[in-house]
Order: structure tokens, then sequence, then C-alpha cells
């Protein structure tokens, strides 16, 4: 998990994205990965995810060799067995439980539980968590997580939801004590360019990374 952590830490932002289609979610992949992103998250959002990642994850050890690819939106055992069947890489709730916890620790499944209040954030961290995700982001603001952290010391905390994918926005959460943030639909249109997207995360990235 410490390298999981530490990827997303120097990334920065977590592209997260579902499509009914195998090609045009590999091809999504495809233009995110050259474009430097090396950690992503696939959802659990529709009748063809599990056969879709499984899948994609077939191909990323030759097409994607650095890939760290993780499924989103898992909110049950039974979805977490099957996913880590399918060699997840991690996994990411929108919610956190006692039931999801205990299971993940059985079958040592690199676990990033999805929080909302601090007895969520509490949960996590009583149960040794250091990387949560923060959901739905925009429902909160971006001066949250700047209020837990005196109360958690060393929690890191994910935003995800409503959050735009511009550098200023991505900032203003990173200065306000997010280590990364996640980007859905503001970052991959439906009717998304593999160009225009590989030039978005380039120029993104390069960004963050003179911040």
């Amino acid at each position: 998990m410490s390298v999981i952590l530490q990827k997303i830490k120097d990334q920065k932002i977590v592209p997260l994205f579902y499509n009914e289609s195998f090609e045009i979610s590999r091809e999504v992949i495809k233009a995110l990965y050259e474009g430097g992103i090396r950690v992503i998250e696939y959802t659990n959002r529709g009748s063809q995810a599990l056969e879709n990642f499984t899948r994609l994850k077939e191909i990323s050890s030759t097409e994607f060799p650095e890939l760290l690819l993780g499924i989103g939106t898992v909110k049950n055992v039974k979805e977490m067995d099957d996913y880590a069947d399918s060699k997840a890489d991690f996994i990411i709730t929108p919610v956190i439980s006692e039931e999801l916890i205990k299971h993940s620790a059985v079958k040592n499944i690199s676990l990033i539980p999805g929080c909302f209040t601090p007895s969520d954030v509490n949960i996590a961290f009583q149960n040794g968590f250091r990387l949560v995700k923060i959901f739905p982001a925009d429902a909160l603001g971006k001066n949250y997580i700047k209020s837990l952290r005196p109360v958690f010391p060393g929690m890191n905390c994910m935003p995800t939801g409503g959050i735009n994918a511009d550098f200023d926005d991505i900032t203003e959460w990173l200065g306000g004590g997010a280590v990364a943030v996640g980007l859905g639909s503001s970052l991959i249109k439906t009717d998304f360019s593999a160009k225009e997207l590989t030039e978005k995360v380039q120029n993104l990235l390069q960004q963050l990374n003179q911040n």
C-alpha cells in the first residue's frame, strides 16, 4: 500500500472513468498513459465493468507496464472478491464499513475506503488506514480536509467528486490539505479525443510538478 500511496502523492491526480466499450476504455487508458499517468481508477458503474476491467488487467502488463490499475465504486464483499480475483492493484469504495475493512485484511487487498464524515475517517484511522477517499468532495468544500488534518495526523486524503480538471481548482484542493484529487468527467469527456486527453494530462502534470 505504501507504493500506491507514494505514486498517488507523486501524481497528484487520479483519473477515474467507466465506459461500456472495452475498446474505448483501452483507448482512454492509452491516452492517459501516454500523457504520463501511472495510477488510474476504473469504476464499477455498469454491466460491463467486471469484464472490461479483467481484460484491461490482462493487457496492462504488456501495453501499460508501469500502470497501477485499480477499481472504484466497490460497495460489497462480493464485488471486492470479484475484482481481487481480476488482480486489481487497489480497490476504492465510496463508503466505509467494518465488513469491508475486515474482508480486505483477510484477503490482503489494498483498500482505499471512502469517507464523508469525521466518524468515517476515524473508523479508517483506527483500523490503520492512512489514505482515504473523501467523497463527495464538492458537498464538503475545500477547507474540510484542512480541518480534519489536526485531528487525524498522518492521514492522507484524496477528495473526489465535482473537482474541475484545471490547475487552479486542483491546487486549491491540494493547498487545502489533499495529497491528490480524483478527476472524473471533468477530465474524461464522453466525446473525448485521445490526442487532446494526452495533451491535457501532460500539461496538468507539468504544471503540478512545477508548483
